[in-house]
């Protein structure tokens, strides 16, 4: 019987079933970015975030959600997502039409923001290994 307080590991590591649910979320993310469902691509983004933000390390945490929700203050400016097009037969406003690029550029930078957060914290496309020697 271990004693209270000893470091226990589980035989079982959760990290490939993380790497799963964000390969699927990123996928989701590009289908619905593609597609021009703002909506959903926003949501699909805030699920990135929650499967990344458990691998942020406690001191790091607060700087990085207060970046990510900067994103969402920019989008909560120019009201909510149009995904439906227009109401009627009639062609959208040119404002509407510069709102909406607006929303697709904000979407675009938070998308980048958490790709560049998962190679941060180790679980992107990129890390640094000095036994490979240099390959």
């Amino acid at each position: 019987m271990e004693e209270l307080g000893e470091n226990q590991v589980s035989k079982y590591s959760s990290g490939v079933n993380i790497l799963i649910r964000l390969s699927g979320l990123w996928n989701d993310a590009n289908t619905h970015s593609r597609a021009g469902r703002f909506a959903d691509w926003n949501n699909d983004l805030d699920c990135v975030f929650r499967e990344l933000a458990r691998d942020i390390k406690p001191n790091d945490y607060k700087i990085k959600k207060e970046e990510y929700d900067k994103f969402d203050s920019k989008i909560i400016e120019l009201g909510e997502f149009n995904d439906g097009g227009s109401k009627s037969f009639k062609a959208p406003s040119k404002e509407e039409i510069l709102n909406r690029s607006k929303q697709y550029r904000i979407l675009n930078d938070k998308e980048l923001f958490l790709k560049r957060l998962e190679n941060q914290i180790g679980k992107g496309t990129t890390w640094d290994d000095d036994d490979e020697d240099g390959l």
